[in-house]
């Protein structure tokens, strides 16, 4: 899933492009068992791949589309090293369907918790220091 969405993402200087300020962190597929993402549809929160994610977006993969424009909330946790989700909101900014899932990239609008963020990024180092390079 994490080489997927870079095919897709979108051109260079195109406007969602140029907007990016922060170092965006790829989650290689070996990575992904330890990493569980939810991200709220209607009542219910539904599990996703994360592709990718800086502290302004994030993309992932889903079982089911969301709209552009669509605001809602995620949950983010590392299985095995916290046993604390982070939550944030998001607002969509496109989403295409890719064979049985669908690809949604996503700014995101407020972190519940910036200081456990910030640990979830050294977590992460941690996991892919500890793959190997990938």
């Amino acid at each position: 899933m994490a080489d997927k969405p870079e095919k897709r993402s979108p051109a260079v200087g195109s406007p969602e492009e140029t907007a990016r300020r922060e170092k965006r962190y790829n989650v290689p597929d070996a990575c992904q068992q330890y990493i569980k993402l939810r991200v709220k549809r209607g009542d219910e929160f539904v599990p996703a791949i994360l592709g990718n994610f800086s502290r302004n977006g994030i993309l992932f993969e889903s079982p089911v589309p969301f709209s552009q424009g669509e605001h809602t909330a995620c949950t983010i946790s590392i299985s095995l090293v916290l046993s604390h989700e982070i939550s944030f909101d998001i607002e969509v900014r496109y989403c295409y369907a890719d064979q049985v899932s669908h690809i949604t990239g996503a700014s995101i609008d407020t972190i519940s918790d910036e200081i456990w963020f910030d640990a979830f990024v050294e977590v992460y180092d941690l996991i892919v220091l500890r793959q190997g390079s990938v």
